[in-house]
């Protein structure tokens, strides 16, 4: 699929495609957390990469493939950053095909805090499911903030680290153990929701 899409790609590409020399079996790429931490540490430029392949499972929109492989130079540059701030965060969110899900991704595969906290995954299912009045105690700081995540997204993600963090503390587990059990939960609900749509 990468491989495709990459072919479609008219700028310089030639990174893309010598990474997916190197990982891919076959002509297709299967990445972990672990996988993309790894390589960021190696090199800085294959880990934006990694990342990018990661938080994409399904592939990218060829024109947002282009401009990312187009700005990967800058978004390197960003990305060695590793506390980010308001401004970073900012930045992240406006390179194309970068929106929270995604930064929170490629934030947590390569090791990086924003604003001192632990980055962890923050995608479409996982909202749903702290924005549910169960988890109103677990998730105040977000729950202050529902309805305006859209207009408002450095800041809600920043509540939900704070959210978090206080969770982590309180039960002895990472940010990434926390955002794994989210993701498995979230699914677990939502799956008769699709089974449903589907029949």
């Amino acid at each position: 699929m990468w491989a495709g899409l990459l072919n479609r790609v008219k700028t310089d590409k030639k990174p893309f495609t010598q990474f997916l020399m190197t990982y891919a079996a076959g002509n297709d790429i299967t990445l972990t957390r672990g996988d993309v931490g790894t390589i960021f540490t190696r090199d800085a430029a294959n880990g934006v990469i990694a990342a990018i392949f990661w938080s994409h499972p399904r592939g990218i929109r060829v024109n947002a493939l282009t401009m990312l492989a187009r700005d990967l130079p800058n978004l390197t540059d960003l990305m060695t950053v590793q506390d980010f701030g308001e401004k970073e965060m900012t930045d992240l969110l406006g390179f194309p095909g970068i929106s929270v899900p995604t930064a929170s991704k490629m934030l947590s595969g390569c090791g990086k805090t924003l604003c001192g906290m632990a980055t962890a995954i923050l995608d479409d299912a996982i909202i749903q499911l702290i924005e549910t009045d169960p988890y109103a105690d677990d998730f105040p700081s977000v729950h202050d903030l529902i309805n305006k995540s859209r207009s408002r997204p450095v800041q809600y993600y920043q509540a939900y680290l704070r959210d978090v963090t206080a969770l982590c503390q309180k039960h002895g587990m990472t940010a990434d153990m926390l955002d794994s059990f989210l993701s498995e939960h979230a699914l677990s609900l939502l799956a008769p929701d699709s089974a449903l749509k589907s029949a």
